[in-house]
């Protein structure tokens, strides 16, 4: 399966809905976002979210307002207030960090991208993020926004969940969330330890050339 050219957009005032991907194609073009497939995704795992995230943390969310992109737009986006509660990347545990999605609702009318992140206030989520546009978004679209669970034993879990949106591997096969299921310390701990390596090769001076075979 080879992924869509566009991504898709449901637009619904009332109980109306229909598909409008020229105008979500156009939203992305506003956004400075490649107009790589919603649908279709190209699967991430936790290294690359992880070198790819500009903001890493484990956070609950607070509020979820929806508005329109700008004056006179009529496309929609949500920023959502995450609390958070342990910092990974850039973000002070107890301070507060927005993230923004495409689609949401405002008044009558509703616009839903698939693929994209998705928020609840009260729940608990490990959030890998990216500055684009002046604002932040998940890396990945939903592959960035993990929502934490319990387990009948209460154990706390990861769940991805892509909203009507398909992972694409590699090969070009449909995949899961690598991260989906997996227990939330297991993960973080991962996380942390990929962050520290990116930290660390950023820190590192760089290879020192030799020139006629002298030091």
């Amino acid at each position: 399966m080879k992924p869509s050219s566009q991504p898709i957009l449901q637009l619904g005032r009332l109980r109306t809905r229909c598909a409008l991907t020229l105008g979500a194609l156009s939203l992305w073009l506003c956004l400075g976002v490649s107009p790589a497939a919603a649908t279709t995704l190209n699967a991430l795992d936790l290294p690359a979210l992880s070198n790819t995230a500009d903001r890493v943390l484990l956070g609950t969310v607070e509020k979820v307002v929806s508005h329109y992109l700008g004056e006179g737009s009529t496309y929609i986006v949500t920023d959502v207030t995450i609390r958070c509660e342990r910092e990974l990347l850039g973000v002070p545990a107890g301070s507060r960090f927005v993230v923004r999605h495409l689609g949401g609702t405002v008044g009558e009318l509703g616009q839903r991208v698939h693929g994209e992140a998705s928020y609840r206030p009260g729940e608990q989520v490990l959030l890998f993020a990216s500055e684009r546009a002046g604002a932040y978004y998940a890396v990945g679209m939903a592959q960035g926004a993990m929502h934490v669970y319990r387990d009948p034993s209460g154990v706390a879990r990861l769940d991805v969940q892509l909203g009507e949106g398909e992972l694409i591997a590699p090969s070009g096969q449909p995949t899961t969330p690598s991260a989906s299921g997996r227990t939330l310390d297991e993960v973080v701990a991962q996380v942390r330890g990929l962050l520290d390596a990116r930290a660390a090769k950023a820190a590192s001076p760089p290879a020192s050339s030799s020139r006629g075979g002298q030091p």
